[in-house]
């Protein structure tokens, strides 16, 4: 009994360095587990290709010789000062030049100038004053009822109409170039003409007071009654 006693006091005395032991223990294990590498063996199937990734390096760039500059040829141009050569610009106005008419007798005239068509000469179908006939609206009305005669076979035929007619008053007041412009019959259009052509000579229209040719429309009713 005595022996038991002895040996738990002398257990007691050494708990202090076990534990400091086992502390120091468990520490190194500790630091051997983080530092413990394991190595793995990773197996590829057959007619597999892993995939790798590659990167292309360029190859460095070389030149094989100095690129070649090209040659300049300096020309210098030789000037001599002792050699001027002076130009007389100064132009005499008494001499004659080629603008002056070689004959000083004719009139001189531009090229540029083209010969203008006398008023009286070209054909208005508008003037200030238009032609007339001699007496006005009641004499051509009459000279028309006295002249004018029916065509007796439109008349049996019982054709009516009127007749348009274009005809030119020239300066003098006589009528010229008569055209239908629209008719009737072959009869009566021919009727229309003969009456016209027979008028007495009208009033001349005037353009800037000067008697003018133009053309007139006349028109020439034919109606049965």
């Amino acid at each position: 009994m005595t022996h038991f006693k002895n040996t738990n006091k002398k257990l007691e005395k050494l708990r202090g360095i076990f534990f400091q032991v086992g502390l120091i223990v468990a520490g190194g294990l500790t630091l051997v587990a983080f530092e413990w590498q394991t190595s793995y063996i990773i197996e590829i199937p057959e007619g597999r290709v892993p995939d790798i990734e590659v990167i292309d390096e360029l190859p460095p760039i070389t030149y094989s010789s100095e690129p070649e500059k090209p040659k300049v040829k300096i020309i210098e141009t030789k000037f001599n000062p002792d050699k001027i050569e002076i130009i007389d610009d100064k132009v005499n106005v008494t001499e004659p030049t080629d603008l002056t008419p070689k004959n000083p007798e004719l009139p001189f005239v531009p090229d540029f100038t083209e010969p203008t068509e006398p008023v009286e000469q070209k054909i208005f179908t508008i003037v200030e004053k238009m032609p007339e006939f001699e007496g006005g609206d009641r004499a051509r009305l009459k000279y028309l009822r006295d002249n004018l005669k029916y065509p007796s076979i439109d008349k049996a035929a019982g054709i009516e109409g009127t007749v348009y007619l274009r005809f030119l008053v020239n300066k003098k007041g006589k009528i010229k170039d008569i055209e239908i412009l629209r008719g009737v019959s072959e009869t009566i259009d021919k009727e229309a003409i003969r009456v016209v052509k027979n008028m007495p000579n009208w009033k001349p229209g005037e353009q800037r007071g000067k008697p003018v040719n133009v053309s007139y429309n006349f028109n020439i009713k034919f109606e049965l009654r």
